[in-house]
């Protein structure tokens, strides 16, 4: 009977202890979470267009957009030209808590991966899972299937896939000065 009283106690707890963890992130360990953005760049470095996975606020996507021409410093180049390019750049939110309770954000880059030339939009494949689907009529029904850490998942791309050029990419948050990040407010706004 002891023992069967252990048992059942332990199952308990168990519960309890995955229903906790479950719904308090508190508990779990916070990693920041990647997001992809396809950035197409001009032939003299200026980002033309950022298109996020996933929908931004009008503030965050400003955010976006400027940290993006902080950090791409030379338009790619193909035989010693600048040329335009596009690519997926990989990217996290950082914030730094502020002593007024706002928070300094700020779009750092993770790692890049090449986009052949052409029209790509984003698809959302089972509500998680991620893909470049084409938008021109030579590609048409061809996705870039992207894997769980945001990078190209060249496993499962069965196109003829050349790898395209593409620019010069520093971390805006480490290797240069920058003006004073923009100020994201505590609580929603």
């Amino acid at each position: 009977m002891k023992r069967f009283q252990t048992t059942l106690l332990f199952g308990m707890l168990s519960l309890a202890a995955s229903t906790a963890l479950a719904s308090s992130g508190s508990l779990n360990e916070f990693r920041p979470k990647v997001m992809p953005v396809l950035v197409q760049v001009n032939a003299h470095g200026k980002v033309t267009d950022a298109s996020p996975a996933i929908e931004l606020s009008p503030r965050l996507r400003r955010l976006l957009l400027q940290n993006l021409n902080e950090m791409i410093v030379k338009p790619a180049t193909e035989h010693g030209r600048p040329v335009s390019s596009q690519f997926v750049a990989n990217l996290v939110l950082r914030t730094t808590p502020r002593t007024e309770g706002d928070y300094d954000a700020q779009f750092a880059f993770v790692s890049s991966s090449p986009v052949p030339s052409g029209s790509w939009y984003w698809v959302h494949i089972d509500g998680h899972r991620l893909a470049l689907a084409s938008r021109d009529s030579i590609n048409r029904g061809a996705r870039i299937r992207f894997n769980d850490d945001r990078k190209m998942d060249r496993s499962s791309n069965p196109m003829n896939y050349r790898s395209a050029p593409t620019p010069l990419i520093q971390n805006a948050t480490r290797n240069t000065p920058s003006p004073a990040p923009a100020r994201v407010p505590g609580h929603g706004g």
